[in-house]
Order: C-alpha cells, then structure tokens, then sequence
C-alpha cells in the first residue's frame, strides 16, 4: 500500500518533489508509518523499484496460471505487458522528469526480461524469429519490452496499436479491432 502509493506519488509530481509527508497523505497511514519504514527518501525509491518489479513478476505468474496453451499465454502476456506499463509509466511520467522516468525503465529493463523469459518459456518459441532459430526466447522478451518501453517514449494515444505491432511481431494471427459503442 505504502510503495504503490508512492509509485503514484511519482509519477504525479516527480521524485525531486516527492515528500513522505505527500506519500504518508496518499497511502492514508501517518508520518511515523512511513519514516518508520522508509526512514530516508532513498531507501523509499529504492524500495518502490523492487515492487514494481515484483508486482510485474506476480502479474504474470498469474497469467501463466490462466493460460497453459502457449500461444494464448503469448497473447496475454502481451496485452498484461501494456496494460501493466499503461499503469505504472504512463507517458506524463516522461514529462514530470524525464531523467527519473528513463532510469526506471533502464533499472527495471533486465528483471523484466529475466521475469518474461522465465514466465513464457515455451510460449517464446511462437515468435518467428525464435521458432527460425535466429533468436532466443530472452532476445525475444527483451525485444517486447523494447517495443513496449518505446511507447512511453514516443507515445500512440491508441495502446492498441503498441497490442497489434508486439502481436505482429509475435507472429500472432491479427485480431479484428472491437467496434466503438456510441
């Protein structure tokens, strides 16, 4: 509860203004809960980097529990992979401080990656390039997340699109687009 709502705290104004009285108020416990456990702002930003890693990690494990056919594990992951970065970067973070946000993606990259790898395994050999023998099944996670990563940084306003271009690469059939309900 802490961590989340200081991850929030974050990527609303910035780490250069993150207060633990701000995280205390958004986290809805007192000042001595957070310096209690935090006692530093540096302890707190390295903590909230190792549950955001977690939390990536849980997510997907859970996935993996709901889809045993590899190539529907795929796909979910993929869409858990947005949907996931959508929640926790969002394209404001790159603008409320730019330096902070990048580092986060570049710390979080290679748990990611060892997190997807480990979690698709099989799944990975639907890729194409994978199933050809020209890529492993880590090259492949890594580049997903590149792919995904990129969209915080050269941002599409339709996260479906970002879906439809990791699909494609995937080698995954395209799925026709839901109609807009008036």
């Amino acid at each position: 509860m802490i961590l989340a709502a200081a991850g929030r705290t974050i990527r609303a104004r910035g780490p250069e203004k993150l207060t633990l009285s701000a995280v205390a108020a958004a986290a809805g416990v007192s000042r001595p809960t957070i310096y209690r456990w935090f006692p530093t702002k540096a302890l707190l930003l390295g903590a909230i980097t190792a549950y955001e890693v977690e939390q990536f990690d849980i997510g997907l494990q859970s996935l993996a529990a709901r889809h045993r056919d590899p190539g529907r594990r795929l796909d979910a992951a993929l869409r858990y992979l947005v949907n996931y970065l959508d929640d926790s970067i969002s394209a404001d973070s790159i603008h409320v401080d730019a330096e902070f946000a990048l580092q986060g993606l570049a710390d979080a990259l290679q748990p990611h990656v060892e997190s997807l790898a480990r979690v698709l395994d099989d799944a990975l050999d639907e890729v194409p390039t994978v199933a050809a023998g020209t890529a492993t099944r880590r090259q492949a996670a890594e580049m997903f997340l590149r792919i995904a990563y990129s969209h915080y940084l050269v941002p599409d306003p339709d996260a479906e699109h970002l879906l439809a271009t990791m699909r494609a690469f995937a080698g995954l059939p395209r799925r026709r687009r839901r109609p807009a309900h008036a």
